[in-house]
């Protein structure tokens, strides 16, 4: 089975990199393929894509930390139920209004589903052991909002690529998995108070168990 392991930036793989580097594993034979896509939407959906059409993987996993809104969060690390972007609409006097509210696109047309990209591989979201939460994708952060999802009591779980992964992964019918661990409360720009290098230790664990169990995974798990 090929494995395609995704993220955003060195910074949140590297220590999986160099665990990968100095372990042999099976996998089939074929050793997991790292893919630093870039951050933001754009990035990382031409980088997906791009790669997929070259060599198609048996596998996606976009790794990478985020932000929550709960304190209780920081630190752990969530598999990714289902994307929305977050800012994706108009800011009126009355509020945010999204692309769906606003009727410019049906929030059931493929690959949406009342509005979100969920990942359809439950099996998967289950094998991986971990808690689920929803996420969300943002282009820009205000200091004390996210924006549009101000009004959302919900906790959710805020990135600037989830949705990218989710929308192609979705298009192109390869299963996927997306894993965050949480680093910060959203909103919060003092940096100081997050938790950049637990959240990053937490995840790497997190991956290095998933690979190994994938050498004895049956791909019957990949279907929906």
């Amino acid at each position: 089975m090929h494995l395609l392991l995704l993220s955003a930036t060195d910074l949140e793989i590297s220590e999986t990199a160099t665990w990968l580097n100095n372990h042999t594993l099976g996998l089939n034979a074929l050793k997991p393929k790292l893919l630093i896509g870039g951050i933001g939407q754009l990035q990382t959906a031409w980088a997906l894509q791009n790669r997929i059409g070259l060599e198609r993987p048996g596998l996606v996993i976009q790794a990478g930390i985020g932000g929550s809104p709960a304190k209780e969060d920081i630190g752990k690390v969530y598999a990714i139920r289902s994307e929305q972007i977050a800012d994706l609409g108009v800011m009126e006097t009355t509020g945010f209004r999204d692309i769906f509210e606003m009727g410019l696109e049906n929030r059931d047309r493929f690959p949406f589903h009342g509005g979100k990209l969920e990942n359809p591989y439950r099996s998967l979201l289950d094998w991986t052991g971990l808690p689920v939460l929803d996420g969300v994708t943002v282009n820009g952060i205000r200091s004390s909002d996210v924006v549009g999802f101000q009004r959302n009591p919900l906790r959710v779980v805020e990135s600037m690529e989830g949705a990218a992964l989710h929308y192609v992964c979705l298009m192109e019918k390869v299963p996927f998995l997306q894993i965050r661990a949480i680093s910060n409360i959203t909103g919060d720009r003092d940096k100081s108070r997050w938790k950049i290098k637990e959240a990053l230790k937490n995840l790497h664990g997190e991956l290095v168990v998933m690979i190994q169990k994938l050498e004895k995974t049956d791909e019957t798990l990949f279907r929906i």
